[in-house]
Parts: structure tokens; sequence; C-alpha cells
């Protein structure tokens, strides 16, 4: 009496063990295989690695560049003579294009391609007439080089201090004059001459050029400089 067990209990036993079967297959068949997980899991990480490589590449680039361009203060310009040629910051006229480049950089700069009107990321190109370049690289809205032929031949520095062109002009030992208020270095031998003057917006303008015969001798402290060396 005590060993028999009903047949609807036995039936029960049988529909729970059934049940229990068949929610365990369908949880395995709706859970993503483990291995599969893992698989995007490493296939993730890998990609983020990379990423981050790159870009701590590109940094390290671009800081091994910085550091190796010199970085000039054009608002106290550094000058010197040698032989009759005028060197500012230690450019002079006659250099490469690829020379400024290499010493200044060119990522630090904006490209001026006369007669070519357009702009790309860090590059900006510009219609420029009335001075003879072919092409100007400004850099920062401080220095800019007037080139022609790939050679330098005009040099304009933007935001000169008054004081800087004071000590330039007074230890100046070779022709210096002034007229209307422009301040003037210049090389017999060379042609070289530096003007300084003041815009109307107040900002003193730094030039290296090529000294003009016909504008020379219509330059008014020139004349009078030629006249008291006589």
């Amino acid at each position: 009496m005590d060993n028999y067990t009903p047949n609807e209990i036995k039936d029960l036993k049988i529909i729970k063990q059934r049940v229990m079967q068949n929610v365990v297959h369908e949880i395995e068949n709706k859970s993503p295989k483990p291995k599969y997980k893992w698989r995007f899991i490493i296939i993730s990480a890998v990609f983020t690695l990379c990423v981050m490589f790159f870009m701590l590449n590109q940094i390290m680039n671009d800081n091994q560049h910085s550091a190796n361009v010199p970085q000039f203060d054009f608002t106290q310009p550094e000058f010197y003579e040698e032989q009759g040629l005028f060197f500012i910051n230690g450019f002079t006229l006659g250099d490469s294009k690829s020379k400024v480049i290499e010493r200044l950089g060119e990522k630090e700069s904006t490209k001026i391609q006369v007669a070519e009107l357009f702009a790309d990321n860090e590059i900006t190109e510009i219609q420029e007439d009335g001075n003879g370049a072919d092409f100007i690289l400004d850099y920062k809205g401080e220095a800019r080089f007037y080139f022609y032929d790939e050679k330098l031949f005009l040099m304009l520095l933007l935001n000169t201090n008054e004081e800087q062109l004071e000590k330039i002009y007074n230890a100046y030992n070779g022709m210096k004059f002034t007229a209307y208020g422009d301040h003037y270095l210049y090389s017999s031998e060379t042609s070289h001459i530096i003007k300084a003057e003041t815009t109307p917006m107040g900002n003193l303008y730094l030039y290296l050029s090529i000294a003009e015969p016909e504008q020379l001798m219509e330059n008014e402290g020139y004349i009078k400089l030629i006249e008291s060396t006589d």
C-alpha cells in the first residue's frame, strides 16, 4: 500500500520533467553562444587599441615636429649684417622657399598662391597683385615672405616692437636715415634696405628688400645723407 504510486502522480512527474527540459532547451537556443560573444569583445578591444596607438603616434609626431621647429618672435626681430647682406632672424634676400619652410615649418603657415583663390584645410591661397610675388608665406599674421621663382625678394614683419626697432637703428653703424617718420638702413654694397614705417592703424611694419635706385634718389632722408657726406 505504501509503495503504491497513483498513475496521475507518475504522469505529473513526467510532465514536470518535460516542462523543465523544454524551458532549459528554449533558454539555451535563445542565449548567444559564449564563443561568439567573446569573439566580438576581442575584436572590439583590438580595434580600440589600434585607434589609440594611431592617435598617440600622431600626437608624438606633431610634438616632435614642433620641438624641431625653432620658435621665432617676429615682434622682436634680430638683425645683423654680413658682407653687406642684411639678415632678420637669420633670413636674407635670395633665400629659397624650402629653406624658410624648413626653419619655420609648413604647418604653421598660410600659403598664398598668387592668381589662385581657394581654401583647403590649413592652406589658404588668395589673389594678391602688385608686389611681383608668385608665392607668399604668411606666419600667424606676424611675418610674410614673398618669393619669385622660389627665391625670397621681400620680407615683411607686420607687428614690430618699437623699442626693439630703436635698438636696431641706434646700433647700426652703416648708412641710415629717416624720412617722414620712417626709418631706413641701407647697404650700398648689396642695395639691401630695411624700412620701418608706422601704419595708420598703429602697427609698425618692417620691410627687408632691394632698394630701387630711382626711388632711393627721391627719398628726402637719403638725399640729405648723401649731401652731408660730400
